[in-house]
């Protein structure tokens, strides 16, 4: 029998073991989807990007029929894809990219080439994929509160994790008495003197940068959940701000009570 997690959902990697000989023939058809895909990257013209929509379509009845099987937290990118043609291109790449990466098959599919969320975790969602995505989402806090969130700003992840609590713009060393324990610090970017806040800090975002600018690298050194390059988090984020950073999505969310 195959193992279940909490939901009763099947474990994917169980799932492709059973139906392995479906996989085999997904191959060839991923393959044109991602060659597609390189295609479209090489020249953006009218033509490669419908027969890049148009492999990627070709997928589908097979990626829905391992979405049943797996949490909608994941199979979410997947369903999406039935809209394909509303979705921008750039976005289309990365929810594809991300529908394939949840699926844990690259071990089945590695003679493709490509690395697993190649697009999908080195770019910043955009807001018109996360509200496609069910940008505002219910959730529940310890003091067993519904709330919903919104979408605030997305970057790139430098450091996975995700944090909850306040933000706290503080854009240099003449802001850290602004600084709570537990805060998210908001900035433009980090220099050596943000050392000096590390401890208190539950999570960084900034304005600018990329995965080897400072920030990351203090946000890996501390092991503190970061989203750098959202390019107008300062702007859009408040102070005392109630939000939520998703430092695996590389998106910021703001907690409407």
């Amino acid at each position: 029998m195959f193992q279940k997690n909490e939901k009763g959902k099947i474990i994917f990697n169980k799932i492709r073991i059973a139906y392995g000989e479906q996989l085999e023939k997904f191959k060839p058809i991923l393959r044109k989807a991602y060659q597609s895909i390189y295609n479209y990257q090489l020249d953006r013209s009218p033509d490669n990007e419908l027969q890049m929509r148009k492999a990627i379509d070709a997928t589908r009845e097979i990626l829905e029929f391992f979405a049943n099987h797996m949490p909608y937290a994941k199979g979410k990118y997947i369903f999406a894809l039935r809209r394909l043609e509303e979705i921008a291109p750039f976005d289309l790449i990365m929810c594809f990219d991300q529908a394939i990466f949840e699926m844990h098959v690259w071990e089945t599919l590695s003679d493709l080439g490509v690395k697993g969320g190649e697009w999908s975790k080195s770019n910043p969602w955009s807001k018109e994929l996360r509200a496609l995505l069910d940008e505002r989402q219910a959730v529940r806090h310890e003091n067993n509160l519904n709330a919903e969130e919104e979408f605030l700003v997305s970057g790139t992840t430098a450091c996975r994790g995700s944090a909850q609590g306040r933000a706290c713009i503080a854009l240099d060393k003449e802001h850290f008495h602004k600084i709570k324990e537990g805060d998210i610090l908001v900035t433009t970017m980090t220099t050596p003197d943000f050392i000096k806040v590390a401890h208190l800090i539950s999570g960084i975002i900034t304005d600018r940068g990329g995965v080897v600018c400072h920030a990351a690298i203090l946000a890996r050194e501390f092991n503190i959940p970061c989203v750098v390059g959202c390019q107008t988090a300062t702007t859009t984020i408040k102070d005392g701000d109630q939000i939520r950073l998703d430092a695996t999505a590389g998106v910021v969310l703001g907690v409407i009570e």
